[in-house]
């Protein structure tokens, strides 16, 4: 059996066992089969049944292709997780301003209907045509349920905080029959206002979060340079102890490095 062969098998094996928990929306449609918690005996039965083939994949891989390879197959797979973490944190900011954009398109065009003199399901229509986040909440009004409540709910996406501000507006809209297109034009004005200091705040951090990221790209070129220099940093740091301490130190280093700046670079959403 080749070692290609193998570790195409290890991958797979890896990729079925190790699956994504169930989302909150997958949860809600999966019926209870029963109310009373797991035992912690239980949860540690199930996390053996789940995680052992993981746990033989090391020595296998040992035995069969040797530490040389394990230890490059480890090192690359951290840095591809390094790389797809940043990659879904830029996705996620990127995400999120996209969707706080449209939602304060859609609050011009409700604010514009209400003023219109439009009822505010056909308001939310228009909304909902615009920006996604509204059409829980059309639906809501259409079958005549909570509103408010469903904002509520399409506010827990990132980008999205500013539907429960919509929400607390609608409920007073509601209960004291204030002016609902007043409420929803000054909550646009300050959502507008909110999103440029949250650019302005972005923009002023982009620098940081690219230095952290040419900084953590640096032992590449370090890695180049002693190659030019006739050594072997490679075999070094992947077929010697000394050499797996160094790469496991600086790994290390690394990840807690970016995690650092991401942590101090975030910008709530």
């Amino acid at each position: 059996m080749s070692p290609a062969l193998i570790a195409s098998i290890l991958v797979l094996l890896l990729v079925v066992l190790v699956r994504p928990r169930r989302g909150r929306g997958l949860h809600r449609l999966t019926a209870r089969t029963t109310s009373r918690p797991a035992s912690p005996q239980s949860h540690s039965i199930q996390l053996v049944t789940r995680y052992w083939p993981i746990a033989l994949a090391g020595p296998l891989v040992v035995v069969l292709l040797g530490a040389q390879v394990l230890v490059s197959c480890l090192a690359i797979a951290v840095v591809l997780t390094l790389i797809a973490v940043q990659r879904a944190q830029h996705k996620r900011r990127t995400s999120a301003a996209s969707r706080r954009g449209q939602i304060i398109e859609a609050l011009d065009v409700l604010a514009a209907d209400l003023s219109a003199g439009r009822p505010p399901i056909d308001a939310l229509e228009g909304a909902a045509s615009v920006s996604v986040d509204f059409q829980v909440a059309y639906a809501a009004a259409k079958l005549g349920g909570d509103v408010p409540g469903a904002l509520d709910l399409a506010a827990e996406a990132p980008g999205a905080k500013g539907l429960r501000a919509l929400a607390a507006a609608w409920r007073v809209a509601e209960e004291s029959g204030a002016a609902f297109a007043t409420l929803a034009e000054r909550l646009a004005a300050s959502l507008r206002a909110d999103e440029a200091i949250h650019r302005q705040t972005e923009a002023s951090l982009a620098g940081a979060r690219s230095t952290a990221r040419l900084l953590a790209a640096l032992p590449i070129f370090g890695i180049a340079l002693g190659y030019s220099l006739g050594a072997e940093p490679l075999t070094f740091l992947t077929a010697t102890p000394s050499g797996w301490l160094c790469l496991a130190t600086g790994l290390t280093l690394t990840a807690a490095g970016l995690h650092w700046t991401g942590r101090l670079s975030e910008v709530p959403t």
